[in-house]
């Protein structure tokens, strides 16, 4: 909600996210201390008053609203609104202001096909298909640094029908399922995709997000890696750089709850060319840039199709390369070669989560973000992921996430638990044992961990 005051309409006082008329008159006479709330609190919107929910709006605050979400064009007090829970928050937008861009990278942006009611480039059919040249590629197809997420079921019901992937028994030489099909000649279909100056758009390694923005869920900003041949429709946006390094590096900018943080900032439908252009984008060549590279392509390089990236953005310091904490993972970052192979990606949930920690810990540092802010925009900002952080991703001693099923009988008996009740068939064939003990992860811990490491190495000057 805005209050607006007259004489002086550019000075008004905002407070968003108020779930309870109360709050309001009580966080106006709040002193400010204690924690800052966020739109949660113990599984309820959260309602509790504080100094902090209660900010003014200045022409200079309009003016840095402008800059972080608007056109040029556009007249400051026409700017869209910023909606965060707190005002550390809008600090936090605050400092972005003056940093890079990535419209500074020189991204190629592609929206992919337009829908095509008359079938003329794509068709409806399910089938895996045997190139990514036949790949027509959806928003369920992936989600955060992951292009493996789901596959669409045959039965093709509706935009829900689908079943998650297993990253453990995925093979080198995996082709997606997908629901449309290329319609006549290929080449055709092909010379008809986006060009772009440097070329046909499907022919490079690009990042993926979905389009649609949700605004409210688990994360808003869903980007991905895609591969050279595969397509998409127009439920998904795509861009590159010149240099797939460069490709990789914003990937793993946008990857960042820094840059969602930025997104659902301003809500919005749809995360277009303007959206993207506009987010922050530390420079390729900061000296953290190496570390966060690797830990983005761990994670999106999948399979065998991906070997040519990796190839060429290897560096010999990946190989020395370690995690800033050992306790929450299985595999050693460092134990990779230059030539892909079914090791180099992470398949272990765990692995992946301290991964995605440590790309949400590298960014803030870059950006100038500190650990203090990057843990209160992550507890504040993001309800859904706090939630399932602290109920629902449990994880076993092998660093897999303990399914819903195996997990209630766990509640009711604990360690008691027998080998029956810890053994789960996976939705994609594979059986599990899932071994005792079963443990949830402090994500605001390890990022705090993560930050303090990268900013020594920084400090002594490891790249």
């Amino acid at each position: 909600m805005s209050i607006w005051g007259f004489p002086r309409p550019s000075s008004f006082l905002n407070a968003s996210a108020i779930y309870w008329p109360d709050v309001v008159t009580s966080s106006m006479r709040h002193d400010g201390s204690g924690p800052v709330p966020g739109f949660k609190f113990d599984d309820h919107w959260d309602i509790r008053p504080h100094a902090s929910r209660i900010s003014t709006i200045t022409s200079s605050t309009l003016e840095v609203w402008h800059r972080m979400f608007a056109t040029e064009s556009l007249d400051p007090r026409e700017t869209p609104m910023a909606y965060t829970v707190n005002s550390e928050a809008a600090t936090v937008l605050a400092s972005l202001v003056g940093a890079e861009r990535f419209k500074n990278l020189g991204l190629h942006f592609s929206g992919g096909w337009p829908s095509d009611k008359n079938e003329s480039h794509y068709r409806r059919g399910w089938g895996k298909v045997s190139t990514w040249n036949g790949a027509i590629l959806q928003g369920p197809s992936f989600y955060c640094m992951n292009p493996f997420y789901q596959t669409p079921n045959a039965t093709m019901k509706n935009q829900r029908d689908w079943a998650p992937l297993d990253l453990e028994t995925l093979q080198p030489d995996e082709h997606p399922a997908t629901t449309l099909k290329p319609s006549g000649p290929l080449i055709g279909y092909m010379r008809d995709y986006t060009q772009w100056s440097s070329g046909p758009a499907s022919r490079r390694y690009r990042v993926a997000w979905r389009r649609m923005a949700a605004n409210t869920g688990e994360r808003t900003l869903i980007p991905t890696i895609i591969p050279p041949g595969a397509t998409h429709v127009d439920s998904v946006y795509s861009a590159a750089c010149d240099e797939d390094r460069h490709t990789v590096h914003a990937a793993a900018v946008l990857g960042s709850l820094i840059s969602d943080f930025i997104i659902r900032s301003s809500p919005k439908n749809d995360i277009r060319t303007a959206s993207i252009e506009r987010l922050p984008c530390p420079s390729v060549d900061h000296p953290l840039s190496g570390f966060l590279a690797l830990r983005a392509l761990r994670l999106n390089t999948l399979t065998e199709t991906y070997a040519e990236l990796w190839a060429e953005c290897w560096d010999d310091s990946y190989a020395l390369d370690s995690w800033t904490s050992d306790s929450r993972t299985s595999t050693r970052l460092g134990l990779v070669e230059r030539g892909w192979s079914s090791e180099t990606p992470l398949r272990r949930a765990s692995d992946r989560r301290q991964a995605q920690v440590e790309i949400d810990a590298l960014v803030a540092l870059m950006l100038g973000v500190s650990a203090d802010q990057v843990c209160m925009v992550y507890r504040t900002q993001f309800p859904v992921l706090h939630g399932y952080d602290h109920d629902e991703y449990t994880y076993d001693a092998s660093g897999r996430i303990v399914p819903n099923p195996v997990l209630v009988a766990y509640r009711k008996k604990g360690d008691r638990i027998t080998l029956e009740e810890r053994t789960h068939q996976h939705p994609a064939g594979a059986t599990y044992v899932y071994e005792l003990p079963f443990s949830t992860y402090d994500r605001e811990y390890d990022m705090r961990v993560a930050y303090a490491e990268f900013e020594r190495r920084l400090a002594e000057g490891e790249r």
